[in-house]
């Protein structure tokens, strides 16, 4: 046997066998572009995932699109326990900072444009209130009193009439006043108030929720606008947590079965050789680190993809979208009839508040400071006369019909608006004094439901109007090759070299039996 022949044919096998596949690893990505030869484009030589770039770029973008990011993964990751708790979270820090912090007047928080809408809400408001006092005064809870407070104020002015301070009519007016306050109190502080208040919030929650009208019909313009920044607000964060999908063990699943469900179809578009060293690069253990890599790196991809400024934009615009749909459903649809629990609970911590600023002492000054330059600027005299003029039995209804009466409108929209815009201008100041104990918990407890709901229907129809699957595409489409082939090779680096020596074993057998043929024929 000729030894030195037998080499040479066991070593150029072995080298045929390891440059062929180091050539065949090297063509999956190189040429990046197809090379040109006397003008013409050889594009048979380009290299296997430049050349099927769209079609991977389709390929990747369908199976996002519509099998790894899709609106049911969405409702689905709304629906977890902990993202809610995240939401519930981020809500109660806000309420809480909100609530604890001095705040301005109403007139200086907001522009121009809500300003207007929060005053005509609250002369609206003022109105609406007028037939409730009306009936309020002249029930058999509040006639008494109306009339002890008469005679007080009668037996204070004739008691105070002798004296040289008593006959003035600043004098006059401080009786009136101090009267007036400890009514006012000692009536705040009642049963019958705080009960004619529930039936008053009562009734207007029952109009409110008359079958037909609309959540615009009642929502203010700048509270929708108010909504729809709030819900822009918290895109981004819940964004991001949808990009962390992978974490989800049963999300991981289903990207695993898709993903080793691209790799066999895209091995199926290959060439043969392409397809044979595709299939000894993509083992389990491969696919499995693809997986790992994606978690890393791919995850974080996707996170930037729903964080960019169109994607979250074309978000924020169907968010916007479901917000009018749902401003034009009928109020009993969303918030339920007047006599539901949620409608109940918020119907309570109204009443609450509301009884709050009535028995608060600035409250009180407020409207009296208002009473008493209403009853300076009309004179002892005319006041006074027309006290001592009514009948204390007849009080209450007296100013009760006085209220339904053409003047009494007068007079309550002229009053009612002087009482909104010193509203408007009065300093909030801690917003946490008028809730009590507890109050940003109870509000967030009624706040958070509705909006969760909201949130959890509303994005993912939201989602689905964007079109992931383009987006994933064009970004793959952009991907730089280099970074590609980069990040293939860091996942399947060992898997490549084995290949290659493999190669060069396989070469070395070849070759070697190919010596002994060789000496069996000669």
């Amino acid at each position: 046997m000729n030894w030195p022949r037998a080499l040479l044919t066991v070593a150029f096998g072995a080298l045929a066998g390891g440059v062929t596949n180091r050539v065949a690893i090297w063509m999956l990505f190189h040429p990046y572009r197809p090379l040109r030869l006397l003008g013409l484009e050889l594009s048979w030589l380009q290299g296997a995932v430049p050349k099927n770039r769209e079609r991977l770029a389709r390929s990747i973008g369908r199976t996002v699109g519509t099998r790894l990011l899709t609106s049911d993964d969405l409702a689905e990751a709304l629906r977890t326990s902990h993202l809610r708790e995240a939401f519930e979270g981020r809500l109660r820090d806000v309420v809480r900072e909100g609530v604890s912090r001095p705040r301005p007047s109403l007139s200086a928080m907001l522009p121009e444009p809500a300003l207007a809408e929060v005053r005509g809400v609250l002369t609206r408001a003022v109105e609406s209130g007028r037939e409730g006092l009306a009936g309020l005064l002249g029930s058999e809870e509040f006639g008494p009193a109306a009339a002890d407070l008469l005679a007080a104020v009668g037996t204070a002015l004739d008691r105070d009439a002798g004296s040289s301070e008593g006959s003035s009519e600043a004098a006059g007016v401080r009786v009136l006043r101090r009267r007036l306050g400890d009514w006012a109190a000692q009536a705040v502080e009642t049963d019958a108030f705080e009960v004619a208040l529930r039936r008053q919030l009562r009734r207007a929650s029952a109009e409110l929720l008359r079958p037909g009208r609309t959540l615009r019909e009642i929502v203010p313009t700048g509270v929708a606008g108010a909504l729809e920044g709030a819900v822009a607000d918290h895109l981004p964060a819940l964004l991001e947590r949808l990009g962390r999908l992978l974490e989800d063990p049963a999300a991981r699943a289903r990207f695993e079965s898709a993903v080793h469900e691209l790799l066999e179809r895209f091995m199926r578009d290959l060439r043969f050789h392409q397809r044979v060293v595709a299939r000894l690069v993509v083992t389990e253990d491969t696919v499995d680190r693809v997986i790992a890599t994606l978690e890393a790196e791919g995850a974080e991809r996707l996170g930037e993809l729903l964080r960019e400024e169109e994607v979250q934009a074309a978000m924020a615009r169907s968010a916007n979208r479901s917000l009018e749909e749902l401003l034009d459903r009928p109020a009993r649809e969303v918030l339920g009839g007047s006599d539901g629990t949620r409608v109940d609970r918020v119907l309570d911590a109204l009443a609450d508040w509301l009884l709050r600023i009535a028995r608060d002492e600035g409250t009180r000054h407020f409207v009296l400071d208002r009473m008493e330059a209403a009853a300076r600027a009309r004179g002892r005299s005319g006041w006074e006369d027309l006290l001592r003029q009514v009948p204390a039995d007849r009080i209450g209804r007296w100013l009760g019909s006085a209220l339904e009466s053409e003047a009494g409108r007068t007079l309550w929209e002229e009053v009612s608006g002087r009482l909104v815009d010193g509203l408007l201008e009065r300093p909030i100041g801690v917003p946490a004094r008028f809730l009590g104990d507890g109050g940003s918990d109870r509000l967030c407890e009624i706040l958070a439901p509705p909006l969760w709901e909201w949130i959890a229907g509303e994005i993912p129809s939201a989602a689905g109007r964007v079109r992931i699957d383009e987006r994933v595409e064009e970004k793959i489409r952009d991907f730089p090759l280099t970074e590609l082939e980069a990040l293939v090779r860091t996942v399947t680096q060992r898997e490549l070299d084995l290949i290659v020596r493999l190669g060069y074993v396989l070469g070395a057998i070849i070759g070697g039996l190919l010596v002994v043929a060789n000496a069996l024929v000669g």
